[in-house]
């Protein structure tokens, strides 16, 4: 379960059939929690895991083609360094 201690402040509307509707109420209710928690959890758990599996992706494409098209020694010492600015 993903947890935001962020302040909330953008919203949306949107519209479910009722049976969603009546499912998505089942759960809350089963979960003690909001809709909107629920939502905000399956929307995070979806897309935002899905962004940072694809930022970690090209991460690792590009530094697989720097090593590859660099024929020059790594420094470790500086990578490390840099690491740890981030």
């Amino acid at each position: 379960m993903l947890m935001c201690m962020c302040m909330l402040n953008k919203r949306t509307h949107i519209l479910f059939g009722q049976s969603l509707w009546q499912t998505l109420v089942d759960i809350s209710n089963a979960k003690e929690i909001s809709i909107g928690q629920l939502v905000r959890e399956a929307v995070g758990e979806k897309y935002q895991k899905e962004h940072v599996f694809e930022q970690r992706a090209k991460a690792i494409e590009s530094t697989l083609f720097n090593r590859l098209v660099s024929k020059k020694k790594i420094d470790y010492k500086e990578l490390i360094n840099y690491g740890r600015k981030y």
